[in-house]
């Protein structure tokens, strides 16, 4: 077994070479922004890795004074019972449809995959549209519309502003952003709420340049 083989092997002890690699390529492709295949939102990796965010960055505030972004957060209640129920086809069209009743009510936002059954419609600085109470209610009328086998799906839904003064780099954001929004998924599972949950941040991301 050469090197490489027996790396992948640790890596990956319940799946042959050839699969190991596929994960990684996958993996990396979604890094880069290749959307998730069965939902067809942006893989978590994209924002917590790679550089979702970085055009946000770049056309915003390059690191100075203050970094806001909305986000309308939806999650599947109750996704293993459908899955079990109907099976991971149907599983998979909610996933689906999830991502395009978001995309229905925030047409300019970049759709996240946060993880298995939640995800984030991402409005950055640059987004001409606004998080608001309003954008919360077309929301859940358009995931109203959202069913398995004719019966409506439950969701989990809420609105976060998140406002990071001087960020230093893009991914760092990214990490605040991903972090911030299960956060607030978290709250809204506990205790539902119709407002935007604010959250403010503060950095010193800002560089001096001068005489010690």
């Amino acid at each position: 077994m050469s090197d490489r083989d027996a790396l992948l092997k640790a890596m990956f002890p319940m799946v042959s070479a050839d699969e190991a690699i596929d994960a990684l390529v996958d993996a990396e492709a979604h890094r880069r922004g290749q959307p998730d295949r069965v939902s067809g939102a942006f893989h978590a990796l994209a924002l917590t890795q790679g550089m979702l965010l970085k055009e946000e960055y770049d056309l915003s505030t390059h690191g100075h004074g203050a970094w806001v972004l909305g986000a309308v957060l939806a999650d599947v209640r109750e996704l293993t019972v459908i899955n079990m129920h109907h099976g991971f086809p149907e599983g998979d069209r909610v996933l689906r449809a999830t991502v395009e009743a978001l995309k229905s009510v925030a047409p300019g936002a970049k759709v996240v995959r946060t993880h298995a059954d939640g995800f984030a419609a991402l409005l950055g600085p640059t987004a001409e549209q606004r998080i608001d109470e309003a954008l919360g209610r077309r929301a859940k009328e358009a995931l109203a519309k959202v069913t398995a086998l004719g019966k409506p799906v439950a969701f989990t839904v809420g609105l976060l502003e998140l406002t990071v003064t001087q960020p230093s780099h893009p991914q760092v954001l990214s990490v605040l952003t991903w972090a911030e929004c299960e956060r607030a998924l978290a709250i809204a599972r506990r205790e539902p709420f119709e407002s935007v949950l604010r959250r403010h941040i503060a950095l010193d991301g800002s560089v001096t340049l001068g005489p010690r």
